[in-house]
């Protein structure tokens, strides 16, 4: 038999051991079956804000190692020109216990070293010159990836079933991007899932990288490959025989009116 039990809140009952373990069960051990095999990382917000000397992570939660972090106050790192690439981790302090709590801390840096460890997360990296700002506006798709001062979260990871994967922010921007043109069937399924703002996990976007470019990715991929691949369909999308629908209906409403 399986028991479902739930404390009384009542005024004058005294909450007892097995009532508080209860609260701790349902708290801490429930959430994170609902995440039951997905991949580690943002689950939503933690995006990073830049301000002239100042990168901001905004607050949010992380799945890192089957746990749940709540950044429920935004986090600072300071920044300057390096005119080389700098990474803005998360690192994942270890576990510490005292008679009363169990902690799990949750810290930022911004290093030109490039390669994760395990405890270790990116959300960003640059690279910045001198006398230049650095920006989280982008202009377009392929924008996202450019070299300088432009804040890149392409491989930032996000927690999706079977692995993590690109942000849904990112899958929005690539839809954003191709509704204006003439789409194929592939196009307007994958462009309706991503304009939605959900989660698609890697093996959505494998999907329909593999079908639309009529290719076999590598069984190794990661956010890189994959925003690497929207970028030609986005470019293949924009050119030759496609023509802008905007502009089309743009050129239908000028013949009514005359």
């Amino acid at each position: 038999m399986n028991e479902q039990k739930y404390p009384q809140f009542e005024r004058l009952h005294i909450l007892r051991t097995e009532a508080l373990c209860s609260i701790r069960d349902r708290a801490f051990d429930t959430f994170p079956l609902l995440f039951e095999n997905y991949g580690g990382g943002i689950i939503s917000g933690c995006r990073p804000i830049t301000t002239s000397n100042l990168i901001t992570l905004s607050e949010g939660i992380i799945f890192h190692n089957n746990f749940l972090y709540l950044i429920n106050a935004p986090m600072n790192v300071e920044y300057s020109p390096t005119e080389e690439y700098m990474m803005m981790k998360l690192i994942f302090e270890p576990q510490l216990e005292t008679e009363n709590f169990v902690q799990r801390n949750v810290s930022m840096i911004l290093t030109p070293n490039l390669n994760l460890s395990e405890n270790e997360m990116e959300i960003c990296r640059f690279k910045l010159k001198k006398g230049a700002v650095l920006r989280t506006n982008y202009t377009d798709f392929f924008d996202r990836a450019t070299e300088f001062d432009t804040v890149n979260t392409i491989n930032a990871p996000y927690a999706a079933v079977g692995g993590s994967t690109l942000s849904p922010e990112i899958l929005c921007a690539f839809a954003d991007d191709a509704k204006n043109f003439e789409l194929e069937f592939e196009d307007y399924n994958f462009c309706l899932a991503a304009l939605s703002g959900n989660i698609l996990n890697s093996a959505q976007i494998v999907f329909y990288i593999e079908r639309r470019l009529k290719i076999e990715l590598p069984a190794q991929i990661n956010n890189q490959i994959l925003y690497e691949h929207l970028c030609l369909i986005l470019q293949e999308i924009k050119n030759g025989r496609r023509r802008e629908i905007i502009g089309t209906r743009r050129r239908r409403r000028e013949i009514i009116v005359e």
